[in-house]
């Protein structure tokens, strides 16, 4: 299927579908990342400047290493775990 192909009423379904899904997932991350953020301001763990915990599930990280996506590339956590807004 080339990209000037016209798509089908399933295909364009199919599409809105997987849209909607990734819109669902998102709204529900955003408020993961919020409560999580929350939490941890709470404690005085994030203080709302430049420096501020990178991983939501890590309290603070010894061997910090900059790694992709501005976490540390020590950090054993998957990539949901972290900031990533």
């Amino acid at each position: 299927m080339g990209l000037n192909t016209d798509l089908t009423e399933a295909q364009k379904r199919a599409l809105k579908e997987n849209a909607d899904d990734v819109e669902q997932f998102q709204r529900q991350l955003d408020e993961l990342h919020k409560k999580a953020r929350s939490r941890l301001e709470s404690v005085g763990l994030v203080t709302g400047g430049l420096d501020t915990i990178n991983c939501l599930v890590c309290i603070a990280c010894e061997g910090w290493e900059t790694g992709d996506d501005g976490k540390c590339a020590n950090c054993p956590h998957t990539f949901f775990s972290h900031n990533i807004i």
